[in-house]
């Protein structure tokens, strides 16, 4: 009887399942663990490395994703803080130098609303292309690099020197 080959597909969903049915008796592997198996696999160690770096950057867009999105909803709500106040002190002002009734200050808070309005539209429905430039911009920043750096993330430049 021939031995059983697996397509690459099914070796990753059967480790993965294997992984998983693991009953939590190990929290993970470590590097040189991961790079023994691949080796026993017939994977070359620079293209595990390779493969950690592209799990790395995938991990660090899709944060960079979660956080541009949440930026976005926080300048939203600022807008909307400085909306409120600046229009109720116009509509106060308006009423105290015209008596009840409003004479000017429904422009202001009408033109400002349609601004307000498409502000929320555009930062609670961005479009993909949007998200996906807000977040390669932030990943270019240096407060990123910072940020996953004091994360522990620095192990991989040492990966690459390898």
């Amino acid at each position: 009887m021939s031995e059983r080959i697996f397509s690459n597909s099914d070796v990753e969903r059967i480790l993965r399942n294997a992984i998983s049915n693991n009953n939590g008796s190990s929290s993970g592997i470590t590097e040189s663990e991961l790079f023994k198996i691949a080796s026993e696999l017939g994977i070359s160690r620079d293209k595990v490395a390779k493969a950690i770096n592209e799990d790395h950057d995938h991990i660090a867009y899709l944060e960079a994703r979660k956080m541009w999105i949440s930026k976005r909803h926080g300048e939203f709500y600022q807008h909307l803080t400085a909306y409120f106040i600046v229009n109720t002190m116009l509509v106060g002002l308006d009423w105290f130098l015209n008596g009840p009734g409003l004479e000017w200050a429904y422009w202001p808070v009408f033109g400002w609303g349609i601004g307000l309005a498409i502000d929320f539209v555009d930062s609670f429905f961005p479009n993909e292309e949007k998200i996906d430039k807000g977040a390669k911009k932030m990943m270019k920043s240096k407060k990123w690099k910072d940020l996953f750096e004091n994360l522990g993330f620095s192990f991989l430049e040492g990966l690459q020197k390898k």
